[in-house]
């Protein structure tokens, strides 16, 4: 499938529900929720055919995880096999919402025509246990996994994925993992508990960071909606220079 798909024009209604078709079935890996996938895909609205968006017309493919697509991309491409072709036609509430919310396709129905090039499925987080007593005044580090790769630096660049919970609640307030890509920054950015704690690591290792507010985001009113936490971090280091 090297070639732009034509959508034909199609009669009748626009469908009240998320209609999925399979133009060719792929024989590759599956598409699973919150996979990362790379495609080739054209997009027309179904009342007048009109092409709005297309990839091919662009000349490359894109990759991003599922999860952060309109809600009928996260519900109808998992299942596809790389090598596929899929059509979906996709409800406004489903898309970009009903008409008068603000983006230029709201309240249409659109059709795509989806190429499977390429899935990545991402790791599963970690576990992070509830902390018990009361939170550390220092910064812990904790290896659970030592790599065997080259090192982190300090002012390095690295590549990691990370998940990350409050100390008292060990509620999720961020995660790479849950978006299914990682992350690559370079360590003089980060907050300071990431800069002390990330040196040393190994690239394979994967080590727990117990970070007190005075090294992640500062004391309570501080701006933040994380100022005065202590926050616990694992983060899996994946590459570094």
């Amino acid at each position: 499938m090297s070639t732009k798909p034509e959508i034909e024009f199609q009669e009748g209604p626009a469908p009240a529900e998320l209609a999925v078709k399979d133009i060719v079935v792929g024989e590759g890996p599956e598409a699973t929720p919150g996979a990362k996938v790379e495609v080739h895909y054209v997009g027309v609205d179904f009342d007048s055919g009109e092409e709005f968006d297309s990839s091919w017309s662009r000349g490359e493919s894109i990759a991003f995880p599922l999860q952060g697509l309109i809600a009928g991309w996260q519900e109808g491409i998992p299942g596809m096999r790389v090598g596929g072709r899929r059509q979906l036609t996709i409800p406004p509430e489903l898309a970009y919402g009903p008409a008068g919310g603000g983006h230029q396709l709201s309240g249409k129905t659109l059709v795509f025509v989806i190429d499977l090039l390429d899935v990545v499925v991402p790791p599963e987080p970690p576990v992070i246990a509830p902390s018990e007593g009361p939170a550390p005044a220092e910064l812990v580090i904790e290896d659970i996994t030592v790599g065997e790769g080259a090192e982190a630096q300090p002012g390095g660049i690295v590549d990691v994925h990370y998940h990350g919970v409050e100390y008292e609640t060990n509620e999720v307030f961020d995660s790479s993992f849950l978006r299914g890509d990682s992350v690559k920054f370079p360590l003089n950015r980060l907050i300071p508990g990431w800069q002390e704690g990330i040196p040393g690591m190994k690239v394979g290792g994967r080590r727990k960071l117990t970070v007190p507010p005075e090294l992640a985001y500062g004391p309570a009113g501080g701006g933040h909606q994380l100022s005065g936490k202590t926050l616990v971090f694992v983060i899996e280091l994946l590459d570094t220079n």
